[in-house]
């Protein structure tokens, strides 16, 4: 979608459609419409282009603009838990408010079953209802051919995340015509069949290449399809999909093929991620298939309309003395807190995509109460004095048996606690001590970042951060949400080649993202950036009572620190010597510790690893493990929360209690509780 694509506003006509329009005898109700569009709008030409437009919003609204992309998505799984703010401690404990009506606890920002249930069906109707006009009024074949491609695309991408999170759905084809109260679901098969078909429709008719920037072309089409396809050859569909693998598998390869043949990974991971603003180089890089699109022009003044995610990764900072909130640093809605499976699938030495995915350092930037950590250095008897800009927060990723760092509790020598929190640790550059470090293990075992201690005090993911945003407390993030990469297609051809027994081949394949992974000969290793450094040309950033930016941004990451090993530039290597009986160290102890054996486990588990090194955070994971049947045991293996409710049922959503609520038996009388019980998927 074009940036510069406006809402149509003809579209608030499909909402009735949704709630279903009830037509009316001739009589003195009948209008007839002056000040707005009714629906045979779109049986026009000019309806059915702007229609066409207008479809591309729902990817703004999908995953991007609400909290739902992280409590269906990242929270419950290996990858995070809930941090100081649980809002969504529902979807991460899996616990008894986990049914078809989710309450308000602890507060309104829990994500409610209904959510991507609504959302998607919206899309849907949007998608059928260009669908239902288009051959009656666009007699151009290529033309309609687009259209048809567009709507058919986002139909399927809409089921496609239905069926993943609750299973067999109702299978709605055409636009409501009045008001439709009776449903059926389909199966699970013929679900999944539907949103394969779509994609192929869309395939075959989107252009080669990308006409406008985030329009939808034909790699677009094919990443997708290869994703459904290998949805279909997964574990939790294996009571049904046996006929289908062996073609599926060898297509997956074939399309992956083809996008990877059209597009180049970026040469560095953190480019990816490297925004200094809107349009800038990091969107425009070919390693991306498809985003969301996301600018000045998408944030209205009510903060709406913007990408949220830059929200929920974080952790506090604001309550440090010597810091404040700024935009550089974010807003800490701290809804996922990094969980100790991150530091346990990386490479810490060799693997660059921890450092470049979290973020493990501060400067000091409150100017207003800098002074209250001025005082005698603990480790030289020396007198400091901060500044802004200097090392004010540091996490320290170290390793059990480290011996640096004192318990602060218990009185300890060199390096004891501050007068704050944390321990000192000097920062390398200044001399100064850093007032508020945290280390993962302590000299007696015991850490900061362990649970249940520190839920606020975490590395912060940061592929979100966007510091493009108009103010500190804005909601609306303006850079691009990205949907596809080119890298994930490596890893799902690695995947099918894992499905058909050809482990080798895969790690080949593996192995060409684990290279740009791997630190280049050269490469500064305590190098770090994120979004956050758009705030040094953003015009709205606030500004200290000395006229200087508010700026936490920090341009290093603890590497050296947490590692306590000497500084180096040399080239890291993390392809050389992988077998299929030998895989690296970090997962051979994840294999031991989840009592993996057969090949084909082990490989598979590679599989999730590296999935988890390259897209940590993306929104991918939950449905990952639950299309694998991986989701009990890495959970409750890694999750570190409360989740002993996790059990088989969990690998669906419940459907929504306002959909049982509303749809009709065949009778046309409302469900009886019986009735209700047998729509709704098995244990809810």
């Amino acid at each position: 979608m074009n940036k510069s694509i406006k809402i149509i506003l003809a579209l608030c006509a499909i909402i009735l459609l949704v709630s279903g329009i009830i037509s009316c005898k001739k009589d003195f109700l009948d209008e007839e419409l002056k000040t707005q569009r009714s629906t045979d709008y779109f049986k026009t030409a000019e309806g059915i282009a702007d229609l066409s437009d207008a479809l591309y919003n729902h990817y703004r609204n999908f995953f991007m603009g609400r909290e739902q992309s992280v409590s269906t998505n990242a929270c419950g799984t290996d990858e995070f838990i809930v941090g100081g703010d649980q809002a969504q401690q529902t979807w991460n404990d899996y616990n008894s408010n986990l049914g078809s009506i989710v309450p308000n606890v602890p507060t309104s920002n829990v994500t409610k079953t209904y959510e991507i249930w609504d959302m998607m069906y919206k899309a849907i109707a949007d998608a059928n209802m260009l669908l239902a006009n288009v051959d009656a009024v666009i007699t151009d074949a290529g033309k309609n051919s687009l259209y048809k491609a567009e709507a058919s695309f986002l139909r399927a991408f809409s089921y496609f995340r239905l069926v993943q999170q609750y299973g067999p759905v109702v299978l709605t084809l055409k636009p409501s015509s009045g008001v439709e109260r009776y449903f059926v679901r389909a199966t699970k098969e013929e679900c999944v069949n539907q949103i394969i078909a779509d994609f192929r429709t869309a395939y075959a008719g989107l252009p080669d290449a990308e006409a406008l920037e985030g329009k939808l072309y034909k790699d677009v089409a094919a990443h997708f399809l290869s994703k459904a396809l290998l949805y279909r050859c997964s574990e939790i569909n294996d009571d049904w999909n046996s006929s289908y693998k062996t073609a599926d598998l060898a297509e997956v390869i074939t399309l992956a093929d083809e996008v990877i043949a059209h597009r180049t990974l970026a040469t560095n991971f953190s480019d990816i991620f490297a925004y200094t603003g809107s349009d800038g180089a990091n969107e425009k890089l070919p390693e991306v298939i498809f985003a969301a699109q996301f600018s000045s022009t998408t944030t209205v003044a009510n903060d709406g309309n913007g990408n949220y995610n830059h929200l929920l990764f974080l952790s506090v900072y604001q309550t440090l003395t010597g810091f404040v909130r700024d935009i550089a640093g974010g807003r800490e809605y701290q809804r996922c807190r990094t969980n100790e499976y991150a530091y346990s699938v990386f490479d810490m030495e060799n693997d660059s995509r921890f450092w470049k995915s979290f973020k493990t350092k501060a400067n000091l930037n409150n100017i207003s109460n800098l002074a209250q950590l001025n005082g005698t250095d603990p480790n030289t008897s020396t007198t400091v004095t901060y500044a802004q800009g200097d090392l004010g927060l540091i996490y320290i990723i170290n390793k059990t048996g480290d011996t640096r760092f004192s318990d602060p509790t218990a009185g300890g020598t060199p390096k004891v606690k501050s007068t704050h929190t944390g321990v000192y640790f000097n920062n390398p550059v200044t001399g100064k001590p850093t007032p508020h470090s945290y280390p993962r293990y302590l000299a007696n075992g015991n850490g900061y970042l362990s649970l249940p201690g520190n839920v606020s005090r975490f590395p912060s993911l940061s592929k979100w951060l966007d510091g493009s945003r108009t103010a500190v407390a804005a909601t609306a993030g303006r850079r691009d949400g990205i949907y596809a990469r080119v890298a994930e297609t490596y890893l799902i051809k690695a995947e099918a080649l894992i499905r058909q027994g050809k482990y080798t081949e895969a790690i080949t394949v593996i192995n060409i993202i684990r290279a740009r992974a791997q630190f280049k000969d050269g490469e500064n290793r305590s190098a770090y950036r994120d979004g956050g450094a758009a705030v040094l040309t953003n015009s709205n950033a606030p500004l200290n009572a000395n006229g200087v930016l508010i700026n936490s941004y920090c341009i290093s990451n603890s590497y050296y620190e947490s590692l306590n090993i000497p500084v180096s530039t040399a080239a890291t290597d993390i392809t050389t010597g992988i077998t299929p009986a030998s895989l690296p160290a970090v997962d051979e102890a994840i294999i031991t510790t989840l009592s993996l054996s057969s090949s084909y486990d082990r490989m598979m588990c590679f599989l999730l690893n590296e999935r988890s090194r390259e897209l940590y955070g993306e929104l991918y994971r939950w449905e990952d493990l639950a299309r694998t049947k991986t989701l009990i045991s890495r959970a409750k293996t890694y999750n570190a929360g409360s989740v002993a409710a996790l059990v088989e049922k969990h690998y669906l959503r419940p459907l929504p209690q306002t959909f049982l609520d509303a749809i009709y038996n065949a009778e046309g009388k409302a469900l009886t509780a019986d009735e209700k019980a047998a729509m709704q998927n098995p244990g809810y």
